[in-house]
């Protein structure tokens, strides 16, 4: 192979690789607004998504009714201080996330519910420890734990429900002295 081919073959093979580059390298900007385009979809997506509330719990038989065919149980669950009323049993059928929203049938449903209250959180002054350089502010007692439970309920507590089609009803109830307490749907 004399020196002229082998020149222009290089400069052949040069050329051909320098057109795929221009190809490829033409707009590197353009191929990623694909990309980040999508991203912001799906950001969107997940932030709309935390707003929503989760669907009720289906309690019947059969396929997924609109709501307006359906009643509504609301738990009256709460995490901070106050009384927590959980749903334990839907017509004789256990419950496994007492705080949940449940779809029921029209019609009377008897309901089991377990409560509990919870100590108020204490808002602890602020301990300044060493000079202006020293130690960073410590609250006093303050955890990151679940609020004590200063009263629960001894047992279930059954009430009936009665529910019409496209009705809302949450669980609302007081604590008395000792294990009284009392729940009804509202």
């Amino acid at each position: 192979m004399t020196f002229r081919r082998r020149a222009l073959r290089y400069q052949f093979g040069a050329l051909k690789r320098g057109a795929s580059e221009k190809k490829t390298m033409q707009n590197p900007r353009a191929s990623c607004w694909p990309l980040c385009g999508g991203c912001l979809i799906v950001v969107g997506f997940l932030s709309v998504g935390c707003g929503l509330r989760a669907s009720p719990v289906q309690m019947y038989e059969g396929a997924s009714l609109p709501n307006e065919q359906v009643g509504i149980v609301r738990s009256a669950c709460k995490t901070g201080p106050g009384l927590t009323i959980m749903i334990v049993r839907i017509d004789d059928k256990a419950i496994t996330n007492g705080c949940a929203d449940f779809a029921l049938l029209p019609g009377d449903h008897t309901l089991e519910l377990s409560a509990k209250r919870l100590a108020p959180r204490m808002d602890t002054p602020m301990i300044r420890s060493g000079s202006m350089m020293g130690a960073p502010p410590s609250p006093v007692g303050a955890t990151d734990e679940e609020l004590p439970v200063i009263w629960a309920s001894s047992s279930p507590l059954r009430v009936t429900c009665s529910l019409q089609a496209g009705q809302e009803v949450t669980i609302v109830g007081n604590a008395g002295k000792g294990q009284d307490w009392e729940a009804r749907c509202q």
